[in-house]
C-alpha cells in the first residue's frame, strides 16, 4: 500500500487540474477495469500475487496495486479517461505528468516506441521507481514499478506492465 500512497499522492497531486470525485474503496476484484489491463498477474508477479482495485479516486478512472507473494516486486498502474479528467485532456494530464517525472530524475525521459502515443519512460525516481506513461485510445494509462527481485528490474517489470496493459486499452 505503501507503494500506492506514493504514486496515488503524485497522482492525485496532478489530478487537481480536474474535478475531485468520490473516493472508491479497495477490491481485489478481477472485474476491476484498472486490474485487468495487465491479464493474468502471475505473468508479472508469480504465483501467489495480490491486487487491489481502487476505482474513481479524484480524476483517474482507476488504480490497482500489484504485488509479488514474497514483497520483491511492486507496481501500480493507474488509467486516466476523459470523462475521468473532467474536461482535461489525456494529453495535457500526460504533460502535465511527463513534466513532473523530469523534474524528479536527473535521467532524461526517453520515448517508447510501439507503445500507444507518445509513450516516455522515467527512470530513477524515488523509491527506485520506473514510471511508464502512454496514451491509447482517449485513455492515459500511468505505470510505476519497483522490484527488488534479481531475476528482472523495475524498468523491465514496468516495460513488460506497458506491454501488457496497452493491448488490452479499448
Amino acid at each position: 500500500m505503501r507503494h500506492l500512497m506514493i504514486v496515488a499522492a503524485a497522482a492525485l497531486a496532478l489530478a487537481s487540474c480536474g474535478k475531485a470525485g468520490v473516493h472508491g474503496s479497495a477490491s481485489a476484484s478481477r472485474d476491476d477495469p484498472s486490474c485487468a489491463l495487465i491479464g493474468d498477474p502471475t505473468a508479472l508477479f508469480g504465483v501467489g500475487a495480490q491486487h487491489f482495485g481502487y476505482p474513481g479516486l479524484d480524476a483517474m478512472a482507476g488504480t490497482c496495486e500489484f504485488i509479488s507473494a514474497d514483497g520483491k516486486r511492486s507496481a501500480d498502474i493507474i488509467a486516466y479517461t476523459a470523462d475521468s479528467l473532467h474536461g482535461v485532456t489525456p494529453e495535457a494530464q500526460m504533460q502535465t505528468v511527463t513534466t513532473t517525472w523530469d523534474a524528479q530524475t536527473e535521467t532524461p525521459l526517453a520515448s517508447i516506441a510501439n507503445l500507444g502515443d507518445a509513450a516516455q519512460i522515467a527512470s530513477d525516481l524515488p523509491g527506485y521507481q520506473t514510471q511508464i506513461a502512454f496514451r491509447k485510445d482517449g485513455t492515459l494509462i500511468l505505470i510505476s514499478a519497483r522490484s527488488g527481485d534479481d531475476s528482472v528490474t523495475g524498468e523491465q517489470l514496468a516495460r513488460n506492465m506497458a506491454a501488457a496493459a496497452v493491448a488490452n486499452v479499448h
